[in-house]
């Protein structure tokens, strides 16, 4: 599920390192209004990536999405669950700028990127909501369950986003692993800035059109709630069982970096762990 579909220009910045963008491949509609933080991010009314609402005028993506609002009209949607049909739930805000992490160099590593929109959304009516950052970045061990959602291609071979937004179960799978001749054997290195999960025969993944949105994993907690722990970001092809999706590990480092960016965040996670 990850990326930015249709675009020469981000395909070209991630070609150069074997990578192409993603979207959520073997995916089920969601259950309606039940992501209320999630965010279509759309360059002349289309949508090009996914996002997190972490604050009423912050959002959280990949910072590959960047080339594709240079010089364009960049808004964001929220409260969707159809992009096309009408909803009176539905917020379009217009995008007043975009911060990409100072260390990211058009590479797959540091693929995060904060957007400041025009105004403050409106959450009075409970059907669109801030998703808290998380106060444990403790890394994830394999086979954790996480869940990918977002508006991307549905398949492989098929070039048309999805219209409803979709979501997935994957599981992580340990750098090592990722790392070796079986899998991506280094190109592009998965490194502890990254989260690397997929599905062992390739059926669950994110594609063109989902990078930028959020990686949601089950903590330990009798709650088992989904907790807000990476950003999808690259993959080679989708759906392939060796190729699993590459997401963007929110770390120590870039929370502080949010914090600074946008001020006091609540972490009301307190203290679970993955």
């Amino acid at each position: 599920m990850l990326q930015v579909a249709f675009f020469v220009s981000v395909i070209s910045v991630l070609a150069n390192q074997g990578c192409n963008c993603l979207e959520i491949i073997g995916g089920r509609d969601v259950k309606l209004h039940s992501k209320p933080y999630m965010v279509s991010i759309q360059v002349d009314n289309r949508h090009v990536c996914g996002g997190t609402l972490i604050q009423t005028k912050w959002v959280l993506t990949a910072a590959n999405c960047q080339p594709l609002m240079k010089g364009k009209k960049t808004t964001v949607i929220l409260g969707a669950q159809s992009l096309q049909k009408k909803d009176k739930i539905k917020q379009k805000i217009s995008v007043k700028s975009h911060f990409p992490f100072p260390e990211f160099k058009n590479k797959v590593d540091n693929d995060i990127m904060l957007l400041e929109l025009a105004k403050a959304v409106n959450i009075k009516k409970k059907m669109i909501e801030i998703l808290n950052l998380p106060t444990s970045t403790k890394d994830l061990k394999s086979g954790v369950k996480c869940t990918i959602i977002g508006w991307g291609h549905i398949s492989p071979s098929d070039k048309t986003m999805s219209d409803t937004l979709k979501e997935a179960s994957v599981s992580v799978i340990d750098r090592k692993s990722c790392n070796s001749k079986k899998y991506y054997n280094g190109n592009p290195l998965i490194t502890d800035n990254m989260i690397c999960a997929g599905d062992k025969k390739g059926r669950k993944d994110s594609c063109l059109g989902d990078a930028g949105g959020p990686l949601m994993c089950k903590t330990k907690t009798l709650s088992r709630k989904e907790v807000l722990v990476g950003i999808s970001s690259a993959g080679k092809g989708c759906g392939i069982a060796r190729h699993p999706g590459i997401y963007t590990r929110l770390t120590d480092k870039y929370l502080t970096w949010i914090k600074s960016k946008i001020g006091v965040v609540n972490f009301n996670e307190t203290s679970e762990q993955i």
